[in-house]
C-alpha cells in the first residue's frame, strides 16, 4: 500500500480490510485509505461485505484506473468496467488455497476483463499468456521491499542454531517436508526451529498436533503472527531461514513467498525450494541454497551445509542482500508501477515538480502545544490556534471541550473533490466522499478469506 502511495501522482483511494485496532479512514499524504470491517462471520459472508463495499466505492467516484490485488474485488470491478469506463489492472497477489474453485472462478471473470495483468515472476507471465489471449498485456512487476526496514544484521550466537519459517501454514508451503527435514537435522546436531506467521488458530492447532505426532515439540515452536515492527528482529535472531514450497502453479500463478525477500534484506542465509518464481530470485549457491521441492533429505542436507560451511554461509548471505538491495527494493517496484500507469493513462505520471506551487506551508506541522495539526493548502498559519504562554498552565485555565467519559469523534478527512456524497454500505461504517476529478484510483487489497 505504501509503495502505491509513494509511486503514483494522482488522487488515490485505497480499499483494504479493517481490524478492531485500526480506524475506518486514514489519510496518507494525498491518498485516502478506506478500511472495511468484515466481522467474524464465515468467509463467504466476509467476502460479500467486502464486495459490497468495493462496488459502492466504484459507483461513488469516476475512477480512471482501478487496480485490484485479488479476484474477489476483481470480479466486482470486472462487472462494472463497461458501465463506469475505467481501465482495469489485475495484479495477481493472492494464491488459491482451501476454496480454490471459488478463487478460480472469480479469477477467470477478472482476467477476462483486465486491460493489463501484473504478475511477480517470468514463470507466471509465460503461464498466463499461454492460458489466455493476453499476449503483450502481461507485465512482470517484481516484489519490492524496504531494505532499510530489515537491514538489522546478525544478532547471534544463541547456543543451538535457530531455524525459522515465516508465513501461512497452508498446503502450498509444504510444511510436512520441512518437519521431516528438521527431524533429520536434529539427528546430527542440536537445533531449535520456529514456525510462525499464521493468523489462523485452526491451522496453528493442526500444525502443533502434527509436531507432537512427530515427537518434535521439544525443538519446534509454533506461533502466530507478531506485530509488524517485531518481524525484523525475529528474522535477525535466526541462523537459517527456510522457504519451503510445493511448487504449485494455479491458474498461471506461481506462488512467491514475500518473507523470502525479507530474509535476504535482513542479511540471513536462505534455503528455498527450487520451484518456478523462487528460482528467479534465489539462484542455487549464489543468493541461497535450493533443494528439489518435496525432498526432506535434500532440504536437511542444505540446512546442515549452511550451518557447517561458514565461507558458503557468508557468501550467499552477502550476495542475497546485494540482490535485494540493488534489484528488488521498493524503489524499483515503484518505478515500474509508475511506468505502467503512464502507459494505461498517458500524461498522468509525467510532471515537472518545479512548476508546482508549494510556497505556502502545507501538511502536518507541530504547534506550540506539541500537538500535530494538518494545515490544508490555502490555510494560513495565522488561522491556527496560538501557542500557549509559557507561564500559564492551560490545563487549569482552559475549559474542557468534552466532558470526562465522553468518547471523542474519530477524525474524518474532509472531501477534497466535489459536493456529492455517496455512501459506503452501512455495515462498513465509512462515510462516502464524492469525486469529479480524474484520474481517480482505487486499490482494493487482499483476499478477506486468507490470512
Amino acid at each position: 500500500m505504501r509503495s502505491m502511495i509513494d509511486a503514483l501522482r494522482c488522487e488515490l483511494d485505497l480499499v483494504t480490510l479493517k481490524t478492531e485496532d485500526l480506524p475506518h479512514i486514514k489519510r496518507i499524504n494525498e491518498a485516502r485509505m478506506f478500511r472495511v470491517p468484515v466481522g467474524q462471520s464465515g468467509r463467504l459472508e466476509q467476502r460479500s461485505v467486502y464486495a459490497r463495499a468495493v462496488a459502492r466505492q466504484l459507483e461513488a467516484e469516476p475512477y480512471q484506473v482501478v487496480h485490484v490485488l485479488d479476484p474477489w474485488a476483481g470480479e466486482v470491478a470486472a462487472s462494472k468496467k463497461s458501465e463506469r469506463g475505467f481501465t482495469l489492472l489485475y495484479e495477481m497477489a493472492t494464491f488459491p488455497e482451501a476454496e480454490s474453485q471459488a478463487w478460480l472462478e472469480a479469477h477467470q471473470r477478472t482476467i477476462e476483463q483486465a486491460d493489463r495483468v501484473l504478475v511477480a515472476s517470468e514463470a507466471s507471465r509465460v503461464a498466463i499468456e499461454a492460458m489466455h489471449d493476453l499476449a503483450g498485456r502481461v507485465d512482470v512487476v517484481r516484489p519490492g521491499i524496504d531494505v532499510g526496514g530489515y537491514d538489522w544484521g546478525g544478532q547471534g550466537p544463541h547456543g543451538a542454531p535457530r531455524l525459522l519459517f515465516f508465513g501461512p501454514f497452508t498446503p502450498s508451503r509444504d510444511l510436512g517436508t520441512l518437519l521431516d527435514a528438521i527431524a533429520r537435522v536434529a539427528k546430527h546436531r542440536p537445533i531449535r526451529a520456529l514456525l510462525a506467521g499464521d493468523r489462523s488458530e485452526t491451522r496453528r492447532a493442526a500444525l502443533r498436533d502434527e509436531v507432537k505426532r512427530r515427537s518434535l515439540e521439544a525443538i519446534v515452536d509454533v506461533r502466530g503472527e507478531p506485530k509488524p515492527y517485531r518481524i525484523p528482529g525475529i528474522f535477525a535472531a535466526s541462523d537459517v531461514c527456510v522457504a519451503p514450497s510445493a511448487g504449485r502453479l494455479a491458474a498461471g500463478c506461481a506462488e512467491l513467498p514475500q518473507p523470502l525477500l525479507e530474509y535476504l534484506a535482513c542479511y540471513r542465509p536462505v534455503v528455498a525450494a527450487d520451484v518456478p518464481g523462487v528460482s528467479e530470485l534465489v539462484r542455487d549457491e549464489v543468493e541461497g541454497l535450493l533443494y528439489p521441492a518435496g525432498s526432506a533429505s535434500a532440504l536437511a542436507d542444505a540446512i546442515l551445509e549452511v550451518l557447517r560451511d561458514a565461507v558458503l554461509r557468508e557468501r550467499i548471505t552477502e550476495t542475497g542482500y546485494r540482490r535485494v538491495r540493488d534489484e528488488l527494493n521498493s524503489g524499483a517496484r515503484r518505478r515500474h508501477i509508475r511506468e505502467i500507469y503512464e502507459l494505461v493513462a498517458p500524461g498522468t505520471q509525467t510532471h515537472d515538480p518545479w512548476e508546482e506551487s508549494f510556497e505556502n506551508i502545507t501538511g502536518m506541522i507541530e504547534l506550540g502545544t506539541g500537538a500535530i495539526e494538518i494545515l490544508e493548502e490555502g490555510e494560513e498559519m495565522d488561522s491556527l490556534p496560538p501557542a500557549p504562554r509559557p507561564d500559564v498552565d492551560t490545563a487549569e485555565t482552559d475549559a474542557p471541550t468534552e466532558r470526562l467519559g465522553e468518547p471523542t469523534r474519530p477524525f474524518v478527512p474532509p472531501p477534497r473533490r466535489s459536493d456529492r456524497s455517496p455512501t459506503i454500505p452501512a455495515e462498513t461504517g465509512m462515510p462516502g466522499i464524492g469525486s469529479d476529478t480524474n484520474p481517480g484510483l482505487l486499490v482494493p487489497d487482499t483476499d478477506p478469506g486468507r490470512s
